[in-house]
């Protein structure tokens, strides 16, 4: 499942004075040429769009609609929109940037040309998304023309690339560039947004050989050279095979690190349809990579997965005789979980789904068992005594647990194993107020939902984690997400939906809440979808489509939702409560 691609603004509503003279709005298109297809999401046609240069006797509002009209182009281009300025700023005039706007509106004024936004968000030069905080949503900016030859232009234009969210829609698109871990055994995402057309599957190589963005820099490991690029282009052939040209510097690589490159790559180019296998070669000839060969497919690399394994598609819940699996109509008790589950507060499985962490309903402790019984006298016992109050506890893919407690004074944090109890370094979040937490099952982020005075925020920390020892861990510095037009609900916990978007229970006016899904760099939020036949309470997401969003009521009933967008009870009759899945 993936994050809805549509973009949700804050209401901003600009008061103005007075309107002087004139107003007009920039236009989200120009005159479209058709183009042919390429990489185009859900069968869009991509189609070519050369806006008009300057005319004779424009007026000053025709010359800055015209500039800003002229950053609509596709292919992309700054030659027409450099037309508009003066000779001195069209040579000083940086496009680096990219910012999306729902609604801009130009307004005459004695001085020159008034132009006001209602900003969506920005993207940075190596394609990440970054959310505008509500007071930055608004944005007045004043351009000064002058005369050049008896014909306006443009003096001070704002430094960057302007365009309409039907545009930023239509032709870029959410892409991933994969690193490994610093562990080096699992693979992570780094979300970013690249224009669609020939030279996507090239600026994707070109982002992961230029190394992960500056979010995620600290805590992953780079196989790669720096000085290692493209070689002029990646071409694909008619059959789904992609030729990926490198330099010279490539070839310093150890086998190993020839096979992460490999594995990173085939999941960033996986994400390109026409893609299906890859080749790699240096001055024409091919390198082969250990494992795998000269040719090797997009799916090759699976047990690098960062969604997790096969076992975490499975859902769970809390009945009556204790831990058990939901499958549509029924219910079966897990071996080796401890019964009477009203006696449990909370229960969390690992990924592989070899063990299940419960919370007593005191809050204080967390036992861990093997969820097979012949290992249960093995591994057994209790991980993590003296606590205040426990929430759901959460496993990520290396088995450390991870165990966060609300005390008197603020949340403290906790990675745990059989033989390790470390308190986490957690900026930002020691001593908050923590309602519900994740981590993602590549051990890579945590997401947390707090109280911040009278509402709730969703915030996204980077975990560092020792190479050698992955229970050695330490979080960065939490960044608030922004949720525009949806508020996060007390009691909400949050849920890892894919590697790249968690799912969280929202209100929209104050409505009945529902499960959201929100990408983890705040550029999408999606609501899930149908018809929602109860009030939920807690909300359940898993790695793919195999895994359905669920929520459970406060009457013990549990809910799934179908292909078709339909809520369907599961579980049957009998009463259950708080659903997961592994992780």
């Amino acid at each position: 499942m993936t994050a809805g691609r549509r973009l949700i603004a804050v209401l901003w509503v600009f008061v103005l004075a007075s309107l002087l003279m004139s107003c007009v709005s920039i236009p989200e298109s120009s005159d479209v040429s058709p183009g042919r297809g390429m990489s185009a999401p859900e069968g869009a046609e991509l189609i070519n769009n050369i806006p008009p240069g300057p005319s004779p006797g424009q007026s000053q509002l025709e010359v800055v609609q015209g500039f800003y009209g002229a950053m609509l182009a596709y292919p992309q281009t700054s030659a027409i929109a450099r037309e508009f300025l003066t000779p001195k700023a069209a040579a000083k005039w940086t496009t680096q940037g990219l910012s999306v706007y729902e609604d801009q509106e130009l307004v005459d004024n004695a001085r020159g040309v008034s132009l006001l936004a209602r900003l969506v968000g920005h993207i940075d030069e190596r394609g990440s998304w970054t959310s505008l905080q509500p007071s930055e949503v608004g944005r007045a900016t004043d351009l000064r023309l002058r005369q050049v030859e008896r014909e306006w232009r443009i003096v001070n234009p704002p430094p960057g690339t302007f365009v309409s969210r039907e545009y930023f829609d239509r032709y870029y698109d959410p892409f991933s560039l994969y690193f490994m871990d610093a562990t080096r055994t699992v693979l992570t995402p780094d979300p970013v947004y690249a224009l669609l057309g020939d030279t996507t599957a090239t600026a994707l190589v070109s982002g992961l050989l230029e190394g992960p963005t500056k979010r995620l820099a600290a805590v992953v490991s780079v196989s790669t050279p720096r000085e290692t690029e493209v070689d002029v282009s990646v071409s694909i052939s008619d059959s789904g095979v992609a030729q990926v040209p490198l330099s010279e510097d490539f070839l310093q690589l150890s086998p190993e690190d020839r096979q992460l490159f490999a594995a990173q790559l085939a999941w960033t180019l996986r994400q390109v349809p026409e893609i299906e296998r890859i080749t790699l070669s240096v001055d024409g000839s091919e390198i082969d990579v250990p494992g795998v060969g000269e040719v090797f497919g997009v799916d090759e690399f699976a047990g690098f997965d960062p969604a997790g394994f096969a076992p975490s598609q499975t859902l769970f819940a809390l009945g009556r005789k204790g831990l058990v699996k939901v499958v549509e109509n029924t219910t079966s008790v897990v071996s080796g979980a401890p019964g009477e589950a009203g006696a449990v507060r909370s229960a969390a499985v690992s990924i592989t789904g070899t063990l299940g962490a419960y919370v007593p309903a005191g809050g204080g402790s967390v036992v861990v068992d093997s969820m097979a019984r012949d290992d249960a006298d093995e591994i057994g016992g209790t991980w993590f005594r003296f606590g205040t109050d426990l929430i759901k506890p959460s496993w990520d893919v290396h088995e450390v647990l991870w165990l966060v407690d609300r005390t008197p004074v603020g949340a403290k944090i906790y990675a745990v194993t059989e033989d390790k109890l470390r308190q986490v370094r957690a900026p930002g979040l020691d001593g908050a107020a923590i309602e519900s937490f994740a981590v993602s099952r590549d051990g890579v982020r945590l997401a947390a939902v707090v109280a911040a005075k009278n509402s709730f925020r969703l915030v996204i920390a980077l975990i560092n984690r020792d190479s050698q020892d992955p229970a050695k861990v330490a979080l960065k510095a939490p960044t608030h997400i922004q949720v525009p037009g949806f508020s996060l609900t007390k009691g909400s916990n949050v849920a890892w939906a894919s590697p790249t978007s968690v799912v969280a229970l929202t209100t929209t006016d104050g409505g009945m809440p529902e499960p959201v899904e929100i990408a983890i760099d705040g550029s999408s939020q999606s609501e899930t979808g149908g018809f929602l036949p109860a009030r939920p309470v807690s909300v359940a997401a898993g790695p793919n489509e195999d895994a359905p969003v669920a929520f459970g009521t406060a009457d013990g009933q549990i809910y799934a939702r179908s292909p078709d967008l339909l809520w369907l009870r599961v579980g049957g009759p009998r009463k259950l409560r708080s659903p997961f899945y592994p992780g």
